[in-house]
């Protein structure tokens, strides 16, 4: 008995395995399609490695949901999102404050686990996972909130090493944001672009006053949806990036709002 499960689970590795570099190369290309497509057969073979079954008792089937965004939005109003079964991403929360990431370009950006407690959720100190990392939700605890939208914790299994862990509702997108283009992507969260003048239009402040960006700068694209900036300029330089520059005072870092054309954007993360 024990010999046949080592045998399921051998077979499994290698399958991982062999995704993985698959995956690896959808995503240097880009191929949205290509990356959901191979994170669902990576999640029915933990499914059947690991005989995963749902609160029902029946075998769990993955599935896409690419009509939520995730993060414990309700697509209706007052109406708990069910995420289990679905395959998603561990990604960093999305409306983390950014004077945060004074070093953001430190890559990977980890996304914290956490444990069930006595008196709630805590973060667990000895583990975390990489933002992008696929997942298969189990099962949820959530609850609503101000605004209607939900909190808590998802049970998932990690695509990446087969391990369950529970992470931040708040941490869980349903699609893979960052092979979108930048102008779509910026809506379910962070990515890193490089700079390049390659257009007639300089990035500009809220104010309208254009700016010099040297050529490989590396810029944080906001999620517009929380940003209280709109740009002056929507049609030649509508997406809005932070910079972060050495401030007067020493090693202080100062971070600047500005709107880029998106044919100076080169996204890499």
């Amino acid at each position: 008995m024990r010999t046949g499960k080592r045998i399921r689970l051998t077979r499994a590795a290698a399958l991982i395995l062999a995704l993985s570099l698959l995956l690896s190369v959808c995503l240097s290309a880009q191929a949205a399609g290509d990356v959901t497509d191979i994170n669902l057969l990576l999640a029915q073979n933990a499914v059947d490695a690991l005989d995963l079954k749902g609160a029902d008792g029946e075998k769990i089937r993955p599935r896409l949901a690419p009509e939520k965004t995730g993060r414990g939005e309700p697509d209706t109003a007052g109406e708990e999102p069910d995420y289990r079964g679905v395959v998603g991403y561990a990604s960093l929360q999305a409306d983390w404050d950014v004077s945060r990431f004074s070093s953001f370009t430190s890559t990977p950006w980890i996304v914290p686990l956490y444990e069930k407690t006595a008196d709630g959720w805590r973060e667990r100190a000895d583990d975390a996972v990489r933002h992008k990392s696929p997942v298969l939700v189990l099962d949820q605890e959530l609850r609503e909130e101000k605004g209607h939208k939900f909190r808590g914790c998802l049970d998932v299994i990690r695509l990446d090493t087969m391990d369950r862990a529970w992470i931040s509702v708040t941490n869980f997108v349903t699609v893979p944001y960052w092979t979108l283009g930048l102008g779509e992507s910026v809506q379910y969260g962070y990515s890193i672009a490089v700079y390049r003048d390659r257009s007639r239009y300089e990035p500009m402040d809220k104010n309208g006053h254009r700016d010099t960006v040297p050529d490989g700068t590396r810029v944080l694209m906001c999620d517009k949806r929380t940003s209280r900036y709109f740009s002056p300029d929507p049609e030649h330089n509508p997406l809005l990036g932070v910079v972060f520059r050495s401030g007067e005072a020493g090693d202080a870092v100062c971070r600047t709002f500005l709107f880029f054309s998106a044919e100076d954007l080169i996204p890499i993360y």
